[in-house]
């Protein structure tokens, strides 16, 4: 080696040795700056949580000091304090509200402080980070089993039973609050609370002792102060996991097309695994036609033989109670076909159907259900069917009038009516919503001269799409549509009229001698009418008219201003259509008046028609 070589290595060694010490020198000297309670995590959000990030710069020597945040790049972002003389070992305190220097909200992320000091002409960048987070954390709710399994099985538990919560997405660091809300009775409300410790993603609750349809809302606090909430909005179809709880003590699930008098009938019955007695009778008879004891979800027996008509299956379990409806269609045909709505019994239904997320699927909402499916509200018979069809099958069966029996559901899967089978068809009850080849169908009917009758205001006003399974016993009813201002029959309605005062009705168009008011000169008590324009030019022609005169207060108006008074359309109205006749009773009271003799004779005028003879008065007896 060369004197040079030599002399230049033991330099090299020299700097190494002096660049240790002064290196340890400085690691044992206090630093240029410190910070003190810079939070690692803040959300400026606006929940008042951690929406500021407080702190304090403490230096060892007075200086003019300059703060900033910049990214981990490096870049600023904001200027905190500009040239702020800051005393030895006095803290200068600041914050950060996650804003930029344009006053806008920084994106999330990581940032650092810079500490410029003019004195020392030099920056110190504190290498400690914060992270700026608004995202709220988005936790799921899976009840029947852990949200990773695919399976989407219904929990369905009987009053007061443990139920076992799966959440995904728990914080480790806050608790995490649960609310319990029944959302089948009026608007959601919350009927219970709950908190479980933090990083627990099981959690159990009881059942509530109140049958009904439920959902469980579930609120996570991350480290950074958001709050997620899940669900967030409650809508049928944007509502992630199974949050859904159905809490039953009885239901049954009857069929919806008529079991022919003599054959089999077979219920799905859910009683919680418990034993249940059932009996059906006949709507309008005290004695119970059968009846016994069940075990298990399915109920099987005879239907009932004689006439077409409905009935009643009652099942009690405990002090469960609930019944549904049974459609008997006679062996023997008759002249005259009764049609009730079952899909407006599906649709408003207040049921949750898959994927379970505790909301009631209903038509009304503008969702789809499912059928078959348990009737569960209202003592599990319909409205429609209470208020509407047992009425008016309880006055046909009490004056003998036979009939056959079948539901809307059942004529759009056999593709019915048709004029060669039956000479009449009434749709009894109001039939809110119907499918558009069903719809059409009657028209066609009565084009070709059938004759239809339909009772029951915003009735056949709605479409809804029906889609079968291959086996027909199961389908989907979706894309129910708006109301409509005309029925399939041409019919313009206007929107339903109250009045304060009840009105009578009488035939004010039409021909006289037509028969849908024989044996009646007028009907009074009526307060709600659901009008019908007059017919238009080759739309039709109106056979008979039946409507109310204009009230007191009503001329007074007309009198007063001078202007003409409203021009009066019928609400119980006879059209011709076609080789075919439509009456249409627009007067929703008319079901709870069937027992006074006029409503009496004009319903019984109605059947004739759609028999095809001529009216004639009966006794009022």
């Amino acid at each position: 080696m060369t004197l040079v070589a030599r002399i230049g290595f033991l330099v090299l060694v020299g700097a190494t040795f002096a660049a240790f010490f002064v290196a340890q020198r400085l690691k044992s000297s206090p630093p240029v700056l410190q910070v003190h309670g810079l939070a690692r995590y803040f959300s400026p959000n606006g929940d008042g949580v951690r929406d500021v990030d407080d702190f304090s710069i403490v230096l060892k020597s007075s200086d003019e000091a300059t703060v900033d945040v910049i990214t981990t790049g490096g870049d600023r972002v904001r200027r905190l304090a500009s040239n702020v003389h800051v005393v030895a070992y006095r803290p200068l305190r600041l914050s950060w509200d996650g804003r930029t220097d344009a006053g806008k909200v920084a994106p999330d992320g990581l940032y650092r402080l810079r500490v410029s000091l003019r004195d020392e002409g030099r920056s110190a960048v504190y290498q400690k980070t914060m992270e700026l987070d608004t995202t709220p954390p988005k936790p799921i709710v899976c009840l029947g089993g852990p949200c990773r399994d695919p399976r989407r099985a219904a929990n369905i538990a009987a009053p007061g039973a443990p139920v076992r919560i799966y959440v995904k997405g728990v914080s480790r660091y806050s608790w995490t609050r649960i609310a319990l809300l029944r959302t089948d009775d009026g608007p959601p409300k919350v009927v219970y609370r709950k908190s479980r410790k933090p990083g627990y993603s099981r959690i159990a609750i009881a059942a509530p002792t109140t049958p009904g349809v439920y959902l469980v809302r579930v609120s996570v606090r991350d480290r950074a102060g958001n709050v997620g909430t899940t669900p967030a909005k409650l809508v049928v179809g944007d509502v992630p996991g199974r949050p859904g709880l159905t809490v039953r003590g009885l239901a049954a699930q009857p069929p919806l097309r008529p079991i022919t008098a003599g054959r089999n009938v077979t219920l799905f019955v859910d009683a919680r695994g418990a034993q249940y007695r059932w009996d059906v009778r006949r709507i309008g008879e005290r004695r119970a036609r059968k009846g016994g004891l069940g075990h298990g979800p399915t109920l099987t027996f005879h239907a009932p033989n004689g006439a077409s008509g409905a009935y009643v299956v009652e099942l009690s379990a405990g002090r469960y109670r609930t019944s549904v409806p049974l459609l008997v269609q006679a062996t023997q045909r008759s002249s005259v076909l009764v049609v009730v709505p079952a899909i407006s019994w599906l649709g408003s239904n207040a049921v949750d159907d898959p994927p379970f997320d505790g909301l009631p699927n209903t038509l009304t909402d503008g969702g789809s259900v499912v059928w078959p499916r348990v009737f569960a509200q209202n003592g599990g018979l319909p409205p429609q069917f209470s208020d509407d069809v047992a009425k008016l099958l309880i006055f046909f069966d009490h004056r003998h009038i036979r009939y056959d029996l079948t539901t809307d559901l059942d004529l759009d899967l056999t593709r019915e009516p048709r004029v060669q089978d039956r000479k009449g068809v009434l749709l009894a009850g109001p039939f809110t919503w119907v499918t558009r080849p069903l719809a059409q169908r009657l028209r066609r009917y009565v084009a070709a001269g059938g004759r239809v009758a339909s009772i029951g205001a915003a009735s056949l006003r709605r479409g809804v799409s029906l889609r079968v399974a291959p086996s027909e016993d199961a389908g989907t009813l979706s894309h129910p549509t708006e109301l409509t201002a005309a029925d399939p029959f041409g019919a313009r309605l206007g929107k339903l009229r109250r009045t304060a005062q009840p009105q009578s009705i009488s035939q004010t168009d039409g021909q006289p001698s037509y028969g849908l008011m024989t044996g009646a000169v007028s009907l009074p008590g009526f307060s709600e009418f659901e009008e019908s324009a007059p017919v238009a030019a080759g739309k039709g022609t109106l056979l008979a008219g039946v409507g109310e005169p204009l009230t007191a207060a009503e001329q007074a108006a007309s009198e007063a201003s001078g202007t003409p008074p409203r021009e009066l359309e019928p609400a119980l109205t006879a059209v011709k259509l076609g080789k075919g006749t439509i009456v249409r009773v627009g007067l929703p009271q008319w079901y709870a008046r069937l027992g006074e003799p006029g409503v009496a004779q004009v319903t019984q005028n109605i059947v004739d028609i759609l028999r095809g003879v001529q009216p004639r008065i009966r006794s009022t007896r």
